[in-house]
């Protein structure tokens, strides 16, 4: 049956989520080209996301304020960022830009946490433990409203409900004419725009254990990938340890003392060997694991001893005496891969910006605690920028690529779901950081299951877990 079919008129910028990257873009561009059309499309209404819907209600803002600060902050980061991708210059701009971005959350009215003189109180951040760059602001709900009421207040026209399935273009890697997008109602919107600024978020809430943050598609990745961009850095995702079920940070750096111990499956305590002891003493420097760095070594350890899922048992005294036993996993958090740009979120395909978890470069395979925050911000607002001021023409949408489009596309809900629980029980079973080479083992039943599915959204999430381990073998 063919879907009911919307057509708006077109917009001069269409950005893709409405997460702090997503609001970040689609305010800049009104701000550099006041009276121009920005649509905001995003899944739902309200806060969602690793933006907006953290369970711990708060972020970090890492925002080096001084030349010497900002010197520390690109050392650091690109130390970091090895065995990934990173660019050096994407760096120095986040370095430069980030205080300006913490300002204007300032200015907006954002809850940061405040010191006695009522500045915004500095913390040390993960991988950085000496420094105190970093700002946290909480009441993120508030935080989502006061940011989408600019955005409205400067004429842009937020659209919940929408969720991109592809984008617009005649073939892969040519220019990016707008997207298609799933509406509440089953039916499908065309979305028409000059240029489109991906901002859909990362592939961390495809996992069975993740904290993604409600609202999460999983999709983006795989949507940039079908356009034809070029990605980097897809395998390296931010794992933080969590007890189960209520996903609580865990510190897995606990197992050095005499309160904590690790199980066997058995149930008696796994001694923790001198080797792991000694290339792990900076593990409590960081609350994400660390790709490539020695002190990973915990980690696996705790793993390797962990069941198929890679759920640990755990025993340790208890607050008020006494002992307790509980279960803790790896979660999947924001990811560090995504769309290779340019200092001003260009993709390599035309007309297409990305930024947050849609874009890499700005961090490889770890970044400094804060700095994902500060990457939404800054290069939202460059995307948003350069997508609202370069020149061009607004897409001329062929009635006959339309058609195509609507033709190709498929919804099949049952089918949906039960892709859905498939990834989230094979990435979690064949994607954690057990080894370096885990995402062999994911390769053949992802390929497999991709050829047997026709829902597009589907095909969209397993395509992203596909970039995920092609990224790792």
């Amino acid at each position: 049956m063919t879907p009911r079919l919307s057509l708006p008129p077109p917009a001069d910028v269409l950005v893709l989520g409405a997460g702090l990257a997503g609001l970040a873009a689609a305010r800049a561009a009104l701000e550099a080209a006041p009276g121009s059309v920005v649509t905001v499309a995003a899944p739902q209404g309200g806060p969602s996301g690793s933006s907006f819907a953290n369970m711990h209600d708060r972020l970090g803002l890492h925002a080096p304020a001084t030349s010497g600060e900002r010197q520390d902050f690109c050392r650091e980061a690109l130390a970091l960022g090895r065995p990934g991708m990173v660019d050096e210059g994407l760096v120095k701009i986040l370095a430069e830009e980030a205080l300006e971005r913490r300002q204007e959350l300032e200015a907006l009215g954002v809850a940061f946490v405040r010191d006695d003189t009522g500045a915004p109180r500095l913390f040390p951040a993960c991988f950085s433990p000496q420094s105190r760059r970093a700002a946290v602001f909480g009441d993120l709900a508030h935080a989502y409203r006061v940011m989408a009421d600019r955005v409205a207040s400067l004429g842009g026209r937020l659209a919940p409900g929408l969720t991109a399935v592809s984008l617009l273009q005649e073939s892969p890697g040519a220019r990016v004419l707008g997207a298609l997008c799933e509406d509440a109602a089953e039916g499908l919107a065309v979305l028409p725009a000059r240029a489109v600024v991906a901002a859909m978020g990362g592939p961390a809430s495809l996992f069975l254990h993740n904290q993604a943050g409600q609202g999460g598609t999983g999709t983006g990745h795989g949507i940039l990938a079908a356009a034809g961009a070029a990605l980097a850095n897809t395998a390296y995702l931010q794992w933080m340890w969590a007890r189960l079920p209520s996903r609580a940070f865990w510190p897995v750096w606990s197992l050095f003392g005499d309160a904590a111990f690790l199980l066997n499956r058995q149930g008696h305590p796994v001694p923790l060997p001198d080797t792991v002891r000694a290339a792990s003493l900076s593990r409590a420097d960081h609350c994400p694991l660390g790709h490539g760095l020695a002190d990973a070594a915990l980690d696996r350890f705790v793993l390797d001893h962990a069941d198929t899922l890679g759920v640990a048992d755990i025993q340790a005294s208890a607050p008020g005496g006494g002992t307790e036993r509980f279960q803790a996993a790896l979660l999947a958090h924001a990811g560090n891969g995504g769309a290779i740009i340019d200092a001003d979120g260009r993709t390599t395909v035309p007309g297409l910006f990305a930024a947050g978890e849609c874009a890499t470069g700005m961090h490889g395979a770890n970044r400094l605690g804060g700095a994902m925050v500060a990457a939404c911000l800054v290069f939202g607002a460059r995307a948003g920028r350069a997508a609202a001021t370069t020149p061009d023409h607004l897409p001329d949408l062929t009635r006959s690529l339309v058609a195509q489009r609507v033709h190709e596309y498929h919804r099949n809900p049952r089918q949906r779901e039960a892709a859905r629980c498939f990834l989230a029980h094979a990435l979690q079973r064949h994607g954690l950081p057990r080894d370096d080479r885990h995402g062999l083992d994911l390769l053949k039943p992802l390929a497999d299951r991709r050829r047997t599915i026709s829902d597009i959204l589907a095909v969209r999430m397993i395509d992203s877990a596909l970039i995920f381990a092609q990224g790792r073998s």
